[in-house]
């Protein structure tokens, strides 16, 4: 699923960052379907609630020690902050030499990028990688999610109602930030704030209390293709919906930011940690798995990579060809970050994480 996030942002961006044309104009009908690709992002958003959040519901609902949050803090820093600071470097460096030059804030402004802060001004917001900016929605998250999970330990083991009730609240909570936010005309700074996507994060984490209070029971294969079917459908239909809907949709288009789509995926998700039948194995296909190990990368190189092709000319006016020479570049670049870079951490880290573990374990000396 990280794999297909991961290339539906690439598709989109492959098609906005056009050649000729303006920027995103809808010229053909095509266009009405790509214009929608950048939903992936919410895939990631869902993903994220899902797998950091099962610890911490398996936890809460008395099926496992408490998180070790120092160690949570470890994995997450090796996961994603070497490889961002790389994309970030790599970045001004590759503008420096080939353009563009104008996607780089003024010097004073850089500090920001190094500590997730770039979607809190103006200077900063959606420049040198634009797509930076989910990343610091990410950071926030992680940092708020530990405190989540406590609440929920707090509420005691075997309560799942009162820790959904929870979680939906943080649902609630978006929903009323975009409402806010489409009533008084907020500006881009607020709606690239964490409470806007909070609720796509908590959707994510109802699946991992769903997943965690029916452990070991696997649904049928004809339950799961419907899960797949219609957590697609709904995807889809948010797409078009939000294509034609227009202004008679009213508050309801505005506040829900792509809530619908989260749920979808939060179906698909659900039916391929759960599930079984062709409908998900599908998603076991190895290149496609292949592709979501090394998905961050994707994610991080694309856009800049197609930003400095363009920029040198080296960037075909057609979709496909430059689909293919951006994809490959980028394919080839996230494959050296993770082999160079974030793997070799990410052991690291998995390492002293076992070091804590075994350090907690060891009985004291006698005497």
């Amino acid at each position: 699923m990280r794999a297909l996030a991961a290339l539906s942002v690439l598709l989109f961006h492959t098609w906005l960052y056009r050649v000729g044309p303006p920027r995103g104009q809808l010229t053909r009908p095509l266009d009405q379907v790509l214009v929608s690709a950048n939903v992936g992002l919410i895939c990631f958003f869902v993903l994220s609630g899902f797998l950091l959040y099962r610890s911490f519901a398996r936890a809460s609902l008395g099926g496992g020690r408490p998180v070790d949050v120092g160690a949570y803090a470890v994995r997450r820093i090796a996961r994603i902050v070497p490889a961002y600071y790389a994309c970030l470097f790599g970045c001004l460096a590759l503008y420096a030499a080939f353009g563009p030059r104008h996607i780089v804030p003024a010097a004073p402004h850089i500090g920001l990028f190094l500590v997730f802060g770039e979607n809190y001004s103006n200077a900063t917001l959606m420049q040198i990688d634009p797509v930076m900016w989910t990343l610091c929605v990410e950071a926030a998250f992680y940092l708020l999610l530990p405190v989540i999970g406590i609440a929920a330990l707090r509420l005691g083991p075997g309560r799942p109602t009162a820790q959904v009730t929870v979680i939906t609240g943080l649902i609630g909570v978006t929903i009323v930030w975009n409402t806010l936010g489409h009533v008084h005309g907020w500006g881009p700074l607020l709606y690239k704030a964490l409470p806007a996507y909070l609720g796509h994060f908590a959707i994510g984490m109802l699946v991992a209390v769903w997943a965690e209070r029916r452990r070991g029971r696997v649904l049928s294969a004809r339950v799961s293709a419907a899960l797949v079917l219609v957590g697609f459908a709904a995807v889809v239909a948010e797409g078009y919906w939000n294509r034609t809907a227009g202004g008679s949709g009213w508050p309801i288009r505005h506040v829900s930011g792509h809530l619908p789509a989260a749920a979808g995926f939060a179906l698909i998700v659900a039916a391929v940690v759960a599930g079984r039948g062709p409908a998900v194995r599908w998603l076991s296909w190895r290149p496609l798995a292949a592709l979501g190990v090394i998905s961050y990368g994707i994610y991080l190189w694309h856009l800049p990579l197609l930003m400095v092709l363009r920029n040198a000319g080296l960037a075909p006016v057609a979709l496909v060809p430059r689909l293919a020479v951006v994809g490959s570049v980028s394919v080839l670049v996230a494959w050296l970050s993770w082999r160079l870079l974030e793997r070799p951490l990410i052991d690291r880290a998995a390492e002293r994480v076992r070091d804590r573990v075994r350090a907690r374990v060891r009985p004291a000396p006698a005497g």
